[in-house]
């Protein structure tokens, strides 16, 4: 350890609620206002804290070794962008569940192989949410894509050459997107996945 706070600072040590409010919900999330006391100075202090569901992220290829990618329109950045098949977990639905429904209403396809890569969390200094990442390989098309009302989107299938290159170059740059590529870097069977899209 190089620093620290102040001695006997543990920042693990959970701070302790004084006030919650919630000051805006949606279908996407819930706003709180929280106020917290610190265990260690015992200031108070407000926050910002946003319950969100969990997310998944979905890294899928075909049996013929392409990448999918959707294209949609992004309302926080007023851009297209391109990514991999991602969507929100359902209330009670588990999150392997949520990324076999999403690869299907997305891209009309079905997988025949999964495998979790892991996951993170996107943003905990005010999110409370996970994202789960999945490897899908052997994905075959069976059906027409089924989307949500305000789902536009158009489907991309890549050689991994151009994917690779897409990353290079900021093309694909969600960083939850960019983060489900790394848990399958890391991924030990990685190694011999790439060679096998070469």
């Amino acid at each position: 350890m190089l620093a620290q706070h102040s001695p006997g600072f543990d920042p693990a040590t959970p701070w302790l609620d004084c006030e919650t409010s919630l000051t805006r919900e949606s279908h996407l999330f819930q706003h709180f206002k929280i106020r917290r006391r610190s265990p260690h100075t015992a200031r108070e202090h407000d926050f910002t804290r946003l319950l969100c569901p969990d997310w998944v992220n979905v890294v899928a290829f075909t049996t013929e070794g392409e990448l999918l990618l959707v294209e949609q329109f992004r309302h926080g950045i007023d851009e297209a962008t391109l990514e991999v098949i991602g969507g929100v977990c359902n209330r009670d639905e588990p999150p392997d569940r949520t990324a076999r429904r999403e690869l299907l209403e997305e891209t009309g396809h079905v997988a025949g192989q999964w495998l979790a890569l892991g996951g993170c969390a996107p943003n905990p200094a005010v999110q409370n949410n996970h994202c789960h990442f999945y490897l899908a390989r052997d994905c075959k098309p069976v059906a027409e894509l089924d989307l949500d009302p305000s789902e536009e989107l158009r489907v991309w299938a890549v050689s991994w050459a151009e994917a690779e290159q897409m990353l290079r170059e900021g093309t694909l740059d969600h960083a939850l997107v960019m983060a489900a590529f790394l848990r399958l870097f890391l991924w030990p069977g990685w190694a011999e996945l790439e060679r096998s899209l070469r």
